[in-house]
């Protein structure tokens, strides 16, 4: 993944951690024993640095460096920069000498100030574990992998990177870990141990306004190639055009420059004095950096067409300056770019972001717009289909109603049909009925006339009978009294002889 890819970041909190300790390190003290404490360990790191210094103008010849020019920075930078700016310019085109880089750029930072109140932080931060862990180990051995300083998987140069970024990650939880940051500190590390690096560090994000290249939205990042699109339609409008016509944009190639300062595969020399420039001038001069590589590959740039531009600004585009290092930097100040033309590119560049926030805006409206009228169309589609359905079942339902009417009706002809032969069939059969039933009623009535004078006759013999029998009764009552007489008789008689 290429050095501009963020990873893991933190949302952002409205008092961070490091906001705390950033007004922390930067508050300055009344209190006389802490300003004192201060302008010690600035002084201890000028005196290393003037002994460095003493050593090296013994071995050296006084031809390769101006040995007197760079006492004078480490006694005091500021009047240098303000009284001496020309030939501090010409000193840094020079190169600050390498034993005394990491001392210098120490100064030039004003990274001692309260360095001790930040390296303790620095060595708890190292107990702690960062949630960035597993992806800074991984990118370790793609930092600077041909230096032998870094080449060894946990050896000393790696664990001590591991270390500074892992602490600055906890540090500072909006930035977190970002893949572009291991180039930095790695450059740091290469002249000074980590604790100083961590300050270093401190300094370059807060006061050089790294941050803003690292920080979620990269506001800084996209603010800086805007900057450098502008200058480069600017000072080389032909660069520019050709450059647009192909579709290669600044974002494509120049975002790993401002990220690393240029430690992206850029030969660590030409890094070391893009780093001793920026640590003077600020980080904005990295776009002066960018304008002098564009200039000088101006020729060559023209010639290709897109793939071939990507691969030559991934591959050969510092080989113009591989070694030049003093005409690289020497490239860069011959650009004049004022605070004030940056600070009008910056506001434009704002102006820009808030024009596209707002047609961000408008446009997610008419996205949520079109999604709640898509969505309203498919529901409406939707009950559309449904009526369609149930129109089509209703006109099935009519079709065969009516189908049915049909043959209902003609049913009920055919029954009225039958109805009325059924009425004729009726009458007659009434009629029928009739006559035979008045004849059979006729009939009817002279048996019934028969069985009448037969009833009477029946009676008159049912009385005599009834006569006759009661008459029976009588004598049969009579009978039988008449044999109980006799019974009792006999019974007497048939005693009396007993007796005899």
């Amino acid at each position: 993944m290429p050095p501009g890819t963020a990873a893991g970041t933190s949302p952002p909190s409205t008092s961070s951690y490091y906001d705390k300790l950033v007004a922390k390190f930067g508050r300055t003290s009344q209190d006389d024993h802490h300003k004192d404490r201060i302008n010690e360990e600035t002084e201890i790191l000028k005196e290393e640095s003037k002994i460095s210094l003493d050593r090296l103008k013994e071995n050296s010849d006084m031809d390769d460096y101006d040995w007197e020019f760079w006492s004078s920075v480490i006694s005091d930078v500021e009047r240098v920069k303000s009284k001496e700016s020309g030939r501090l310019k010409e000193n840094l085109s020079l190169g600050v000498p390498p034993s005394l880089r990491g001392m210098l750029w120490q100064i030039f930072s004003k990274s001692k100030n309260n360095s001790n109140v930040i390296e303790t932080e620095y060595r708890e931060l190292l107990h702690r574990t960062s949630p960035h862990e597993k992806l800074i180990r991984g990118d370790l051995a793609r930092t600077f992998p041909s230096h032998s300083f870094y080449k060894e998987r946990d050896g000393e140069g790696q664990e001590a990177l591991f270390n500074v970024i892992k602490a600055y990650s906890i540090f500072d939880q909006q930035v977190g870990y970002c893949q572009g940051l291991p180039f930095v500190v790695g450059c740091l590390l290469l002249h000074m141990p980590d604790e100083a690096a961590f300050c270093v560090l401190v300094k370059m994000m807060s006061c050089y306004g790294l941050r803003g290249l690292f920080t979620r939205h990269m506001e800084k990042l996209h603010e800086r190639l805007y900057q450098f699109n502008q200058l480069l339609l600017y000072f080389l409008p032909e660069v520019h055009r050709h450059l647009d016509a192909q579709g290669v944009v600044p974002s494509m190639y120049a975002a790993q420059w401002f990220m690393t300062l240029f430690a992206y595969r850029c030969p660590l020399e030409l890094v070391f004095r893009v780093y001793d420039v920026v640590f003077v001038e600020g980080s904005q001069i990295v776009l002066n950096f960018a304008l002098a590589l564009m200039r000088r590959n101006q020729q060559t740039i023209l010639s290709l067409e897109f793939e071939g531009l990507l691969a030559f600004f991934a591959e050969n585009i510092y080989d113009e300056y591989k070694n030049d290092a003093y005409g690289f930097v020497k490239d860069a100040y011959s650009f004049t770019i004022s605070s004030r033309h940056l600070a009008k590119l910056s506001k434009q560049y704002a102006a820009q972001v808030k024009r596209e926030a707002k047609l961000h805006s408008e446009e997610d409206q008419l996205k949520r717009k079109n999604r709640e009228l898509t969505d309203q169309k498919q529901r409406i589609e939707k009950a559309y289909a449904m009526l369609e359905s149930e129109h089509q079942e209703v006109a099935r339902q009519v079709i065969e109603s009516k189908m049915n009417m049909a043959r209902l009706d003609e049913e009920n002809q055919q029954l009225r049909r039958s109805v009325l032969q059924l009425q004729i069939e009726i009458d007659k059969i009434r009629k029928t009925i009739n006559v035979d039933r008045q004849a059979q009623f006729d009939e009817l009535a002279r048996r019934n006339s028969e069985l009448v004078q037969q009833n009477s006759a029946l009676e008159d013999q049912l009385v005599e009978v009834e006569s006759q029998l009661i008459e029976f009764k009588m004598k049969y009552a009579d009978s039988e009294n008449q044999y109980e007489v006799m019974k009792q008789k006999l019974y007497e008689a048939q005693r009396l002889s007993s007796f005899r």
